[in-house]
């Protein structure tokens, strides 16, 4: 979260869940309320709260240029009921018009076997800086350099390049969201 704070760049890719950026608060209040083991009331709201914070970077200045390749598994998923994903969806149609954000949908059918690694997230810092984060169940790995950050820059761009352009990536949540 340090490094993302100080990004002028983020490129990120998730397969399972809308990403923590693009995230309403209801949809994360799911998530974490939901965890196992679970979590107190407490710290649900706290966590929330701090998601939420996070997104302020989206709208600071200077302006910080994000890319977001969502999995469509990601979109499917009803996280909550029917209602929140149908506001979730939205609120990414929404967000999207933002000039500084793009949100690509990487299609079930075009996959690379890579999307099925786990999220990348790739930062770049006002000092030219260049990080790769990679999450798991119970790990999470920064790395700042050699063949950790090449490999995962690599298997970003083959997903990316797989993924609907930015308009037929709108138009296609605009229709899951339809159908919710």
């Amino acid at each position: 979260m340090l490094v993302e704070a100080e990004a002028i760049t983020v490129q990120w890719y998730e397969p399972m869940l809308i990403p923590g950026l693009l995230q309403t608060g209801e949809y994360a209040r799911e998530l974490i309320g939901n965890d196992c083991p679970p979590l107190d009331e407490e710290t649900v709201a706290e966590r929330v709260a701090a998601r939420l914070k996070r997104q302020e970077k989206l709208t600071s200045k200077p302006l910080a240029l994000f890319s977001f390749v969502v999995h469509e598994a990601a979109l499917r998923a009803v996280v909550g009921d029917e209602g929140v994903m149908r506001r979730q969806l939205e609120h990414l149609l929404e967000e999207g018009q933002q000039r500084n954000v793009s949100i690509q949908v990487l299609p079930f059918k075009s996959a690379p076997p890579a999307a099925l690694s786990g999220p990348i997230v790739l930062v770049e810092t006002a000092d030219h800086e260049q990080y790769a984060f990679a999450d798991g169940q119970e790990t999470g790995a920064l790395y700042g350099g050699g063949d950790k950050l090449s490999i995962l820059t690599q298997r970003h761009g083959m997903i990316r390049m797989q993924a609907l352009s930015v308009e037929e990536s709108a138009r296609f949540i605009k229709k899951l969201a339809e159908e919710l």
